[in-house]
């Protein structure tokens, strides 16, 4: 429901609140790069855009950024079986 700042905000102080070896796990629709698929997150983040100030979905990519700005590392995405992945990040 955040924007690009509100998540780049609320990943630093939940990073600052874990010990050492302590992980942030995001579960979300992740679009791919164009931005064009998956139909179920592109889906999402026009719900978003109807329902929320500032909210979308965004990319691998933008989550890993924000996740190391945040001063987390071992940044990854695991796939999961249904639309929704994991982005992981551990201080």
């Amino acid at each position: 429901m955040l924007g690009p700042d509100g998540n780049q905000d609320l990943l630093k102080r939940a990073a600052k609140a874990l010990v050492p070896g302590g992980r942030v796990v995001v579960q979300d629709f992740i679009l791919e790069p164009d931005r064009t698929k998956p139909r179920q997150a592109v889906l999402f983040a026009i719900n978003m855009l109807v329902g929320t100030e500032a909210g979308s979905t965004y990319t691998e990519t933008e989550y890993a950024e924000w996740l190391e700005a945040a001063g987390l590392g071992a940044v990854q995405r695991i796939r999961l079986p249904g639309p929704a992945d994991l982005m992981v990040g551990t201080r």
